[in-house]
């Protein structure tokens, strides 16, 4: 069965099962760096929630031997799950001032996600641009985000920088940051003894790990590690999810560590996980954030 045959049998399927009280959409669903999946959207007429079951697994299932039956029983599962388990009334979405203590912002590149930007409010950081969501807790199965949209901005009648602020505001308290050596990170150091071979490298994330590279713009936080190293730092975007400090004490080749960076991400990150090929330099004295300057251009890790 070809892919697009597969979507249209599960739609109808799930239709002749829910009956006619329900719509069911199929659309694509943009993702991280020019990625996207194909998402089945279930809405109960009446309802203001539907949620999303991406089908792009479910394919590599069938095409390995499960039944569509079983893949059918599984996305009604969730279905269900998913209305009964919402850690948060999606009703309060529609109020401005429900929204505004759970507003925060992640960071994404901002060349590989360029067409994607077009539709999101947004603040440019460098290389980077910084997104907005909203963060509407978590239970067994994970965090339950919301992507802040334009169309979010005017039903709201927020503007983008009140966006912004609120987002600055409350991405710390909702997210806090923790800083590790690579040592405590792995757990191995610790418990051997041993001590770290080469550079010191420390890992920059928020304490669930997930979008934690945004870490790297809370108030103060580079200021205050660089203060306690006693240098300037060295910022490796290690994915959308942490970042590594590494301080500078004027003997690191930022050519060949944004080469390796680029090859990194090549070679080891998944491709919506990629946040920058660039590093960035940090400086205690300024307090600023900057592109290390490199004679030769970082390898294209989005062109693969």
């Amino acid at each position: 069965m070809l892919y697009h045959t597969f979507l249209s049998a599960v739609r109808q399927q799930l239709e002749k099962r829910l009956g006619d009280g329900y719509v069911l959409t199929i659309h694509r669903i943009p993702r991280n760096n020019g990625l996207s999946l194909d998402g089945l959207s279930i809405c109960e007429k009446g309802s203001r929630v539907a949620p999303t079951l991406y089908l792009n697994s479910c394919y590599q299932r069938f095409q390995n031997g499960t039944p569509l039956e079983q893949l059918l029983d599984e996305l009604l599962s969730l279905y269900r799950q998913s209305l009964a388990n919402t850690p948060f009334d999606l009703n309060l979405l529609e109020r401005a001032e429900s929204v505004r203590p759970r507003v925060a912002y992640r960071l994404i590149n901002a060349q590989s996600n360029r067409e994607l930007l077009k539709t999101l409010p947004h603040v440019p950081v460098l290389d980077l641009a910084k997104v907005f969501f909203l963060d509407l807790g978590a239970d067994e199965r994970g965090a339950m985000t919301v992507r802040i949209t334009s169309a979010h901005l005017a039903h709201w009648g927020m503007d983008l920088e009140t966006l912004s602020r609120l987002a600055d505001e409350n991405t710390p308290r909702l997210f806090p940051a923790r800083i590790l050596s690579i040592g405590e990170a792995l757990g191995e150091l610790m418990r051997s003894g041993r001590r770290e071979a080469g550079p010191p490298l420390y890992i920059l994330s928020n304490q669930n790990g997930i979008s934690g590279a945004a870490c790297m713009l809370y108030t103060d936080i580079l200021k205050d590690f660089a203060d306690r190293m006693k240098a300037n730092l060295v910022v490796l975007p290690s994915s959308i999810h942490e970042v590594l400090l590494l301080p500078d004490r004027g003997d690191q080749n930022y050519e060949e560590l944004c080469l390796t960076v680029a090859s990194i991400n090549r070679t080891e990150v998944d491709p919506e996980e990629r946040l920058s090929n660039n590093v960035y330099l940090f400086s205690r004295s300024t307090g600023r954030l900057r592109i290390a300057p490199v004679v030769t251009s970082p390898l294209q890790a989005y062109s693969d």
